[in-house]
């Protein structure tokens, strides 16, 4: 019986680093890589069970399975295809090997990196996962919501069920049109947040009073103190420009698929004209955005 190959993991970054520790801790041997030199020299390949790929072509040539923790389809077409610099691992890649993409789209560009993945015969499916991949539950298996062929997703299962469980969502590009759309809803939640906090603010409420209100399972989302500039614990990395992003991709999502987007585009309109008029890219521009535009209109 022949031994069962390495997965692949490219991108050695949080995510990546957390995908490995999982997959490591399942019993599977890894073969890593980053297109950074400085990370892959700063890896820690302490065990058995993991080794750093000499170059994209080798991880390519010797696992049939390949885990994108890169941030975007962008990076993760340099790293596959290649670019001036290298060539790309899924070149050496066997026909009939998966890619499976942990990072974001944008959505067209993960189907046009499918046809062209899918003429050298190897798949791609593209996964979004519910839970957080930065080391904070480090004990819960992770729910995988993937979207690919049925067949192709099967194949990707010898890394995926490693991680946890996995449900087929659609066609490859529907789970990062749904990742889209989960920052679209941050990017709502975020708006009438601030849009709150300035009322409230106006009507002579302190700033931590508002925070004690609006914090919890009503504003789920962003944090009211750092809105406020209250004290409060460390946010996760969440930054108004990765959300714009986010929010951008939904609505060329909507479109490709026939819907209406006009509400996530008003949506990407604010986030945009915050970060233009402030000038700043965490979540506190946008409260401050309002403020300066009520000023502006007192």
């Amino acid at each position: 019986m022949a031994e069962e190959r390495s997965i692949g993991v490219v991108g050695l970054g949080e995510t990546g680093r957390e995908l490995c520790r999982r997959l490591m801790q399942a019993g599977k041997r890894i073969t890593v890589y980053d297109l950074d030199g400085d990370v892959r020299r700063s890896y820690p390949v302490t065990s058995p069970q993991s080794r750093l790929a000499p170059s994209l072509t080798d991880l390519g040539a010797d696992c049939d399975v390949v885990v994108s923790a890169l941030a975007d389809a962008t990076q993760l077409r340099a790293a596959a295809i290649g670019d001036e610099d290298r060539q790309g691992f899924a070149l050496a890649m066997r026909p009939g090997s998966v890619i499976a993409h942990f990072g974001m789209g944008p959505y067209k560009d993960i189907l046009r990196l499918t046809g062209q993945l899918g003429s050298g015969g190897i798949g791609l499916v593209d996964v979004m996962s519910c839970g957080a991949l930065d080391g904070s539950e480090t004990t819960r298996a992770l729910d995988m919501l993937v979207g690919g062929h049925a067949d192709v997703i099967d194949t990707a299962r010898a890394a995926l069920d490693a991680l946890g469980s996995v449900t087929r969502v659609g066609a490859t590009g529907t789970a990062t049109g749904l990742a889209s759309l989960r920052g679209y809803v941050r990017a709502a939640r975020l708006i009438a947040l601030s849009e709150a906090m300035l009322i409230g603010r106006h009507a002579g409420i302190a700033p931590d009073m508002l925070a004690r209100v609006f914090d919890g399972p009503v504003a789920s989302g962003p944090q009211c103190r750092a809105l406020t500039g209250a004290q409060s614990a460390p946010l996760p990395p969440h930054d108004l420009q990765s959300t714009c992003r986010a929010v951008s991709d939904a609505v060329r999502f909507s479109e490709h698929i026939g819907v209406s987007g006009e509400c996530v585009a008003f949506a990407r309109d604010m986030l945009a004209d915050a970060i233009v008029g402030d000038g700043g890219d965490d979540e506190s521009t946008l409260l401050r955005h309002f403020t300066s535009m009520a000023a502006a209109d007192g």
